[in-house]
């Protein structure tokens, strides 16, 4: 009886093993992020409409990709939620902190904050609300954005642009940097409006 029971807990003993092993063996996850203009890649020119404090809005996303795993595309009515490959932080915050370095290697005349820093009034506000992202192959990035003069409630003019960029094999290592190219376009259309138009 006892030589049974013995068996019995050997057998329970190395199915717990094995089961503590196919959980150990889950892939790691992999995290990414967007890389940004140095202020020397910038270069950004002497506007004199530039100058003063611009305030980054936070970005919005559609629901469908402001999520921690990367998202996507496999077809036209097929996206995949990678699991294990993620952002480092939220996207929108991402995207916001991206456009934020980005904008402050373009515009180095301006001093461009992403939170509002109490006792520091911005000048002027940018908004940027991304409406279509496709992650696949092609990295494909609608947004309709604008620049907001202080105490305007009004932007005078509203901006689309649709940015497009190859991402090799769709791969989320691929992804990140055809992202991080968007991203750089996006914020040169901005840096170009900011240095057109003078401080409200």
């Amino acid at each position: 009886m006892r030589a049974s029971a013995s068996w019995s807990l050997a057998s329970v003993t190395l199915a717990a093993l094995v089961c503590a092993g196919c959980l150990g063996s889950s892939p790691a996850s992999r995290f990414y992020t967007l890389s940004t203009l140095s202020p020397h890649e910038g270069q950004g020119g002497g506007g004199g409409g530039a100058a003063g404090r611009v305030r980054v809005a936070p970005v919005t996303l559609p629901e469908g990709v402001d999520r921690p795993q990367l998202v996507r595309r496999t077809g036209d009515n097929m996206v995949v939620v990678e699991e294990f490959d993620r952002w480092v932080q939220p996207l929108d915050s991402l995207l916001r902190s991206t456009l934020v370095q980005d904008l402050g290697a373009l515009v180095p005349e301006a001093q461009v904050l992403g939170d509002a820093v109490p006792g520091l009034a911005a000048d002027r506000t940018v908004v940027v609300a991304v409406n279509r992202l496709d992650l696949s192959s092609q990295v494909v990035m609608d947004a309709v954005w604008f620049v907001l003069p202080a105490g305007a409630d009004q932007p005078e003019r509203t901006h689309r642009s649709r940015l497009t960029e190859a991402a090799g094999s769709g791969a989320p290592a691929d992804v990140a940097p055809a992202l991080s190219r968007a991203m750089e376009k996006l914020s040169r259309e901005i840096a170009a409006e900011l240095q057109s138009a003078p401080r409200g």
